[in-house]
């Protein structure tokens, strides 16, 4: 079973207890169980050879998805808010709109913590810097700016949380796509 594959499953997972879940806890719960999916679905399949190599692929799959969960719940809010904007949504006091995007903040922050794990392990394995480490070093590090930035912003000078989450959330695809690029230069 490929890499990809397995964080299909574990995304899969995800939205099925997502969907049939329906309480206020059930985005910790779905996510904790996706990301415990994964990693079992990941020891299962291959054998523990190199630990750095494991930690490598599990901290890699698990930041891939996380950004996944972080869009999911992007786009359950800002579909929540344009209904409050149009008068549809009836409970507009039982929805808290910062809160949700401080909830989508951290999912982001998490999935950029575990890709600055990634990144740290992977420049652990390599024992020449050839140009697609340092092109991923370099969206990596761009990634990782911009996030400091926001949070520095959001803690000390009132920055508006939804505009932060957007920001990241487009950094974040920025750096996903800059692997995906890497992978396909390579392939060349």
């Amino acid at each position: 079973m490929s890499f990809i594959t397995q964080v299909t499953i574990s995304i899969v997972i995800y939205f099925i207890i997502r969907l049939f879940w329906k309480s206020e806890k059930s985005l910790y719960i779905s996510s904790f169980l996706a990301a415990l999916s994964y990693v079992t679905i990941y020891l299962i399949t291959y054998e523990l050879l190199e630990i750095i190599a494991t930690i490598h692929f599990i901290v890699t799959g698990l930041s891939l998805l996380f950004l996944f969960i972080a869009y999911n719940e992007i786009i359950i809010h800002e579909r929540k808010v344009r209904k409050i904007k149009k008068g549809e949504l009836l409970n507009a006091e039982n929805f808290p709109v910062e809160k949700g995007y401080k909830v989508v903040f951290k999912l982001l922050g998490l999935g950029l913590i575990f890709l600055s794990m990634a990144l740290a392990s992977g420049l652990s394995m390599q024992s020449i810097f050839t140009a697609n480490i340092v092109f991923k070093a370099t969206f990596t590090f761009i990634a990782w700016l911009i996030y400091l930035i926001t949070l520095i912003g959001i803690k000390f000078f009132n920055f508006p949380t939804k505009y932060a989450t957007r920001s990241l959330f487009v950094a974040m695809w920025a750096v996903l796509g800059a692997y995906y690029m890497n992978s396909y230069l390579i392939g060349l």
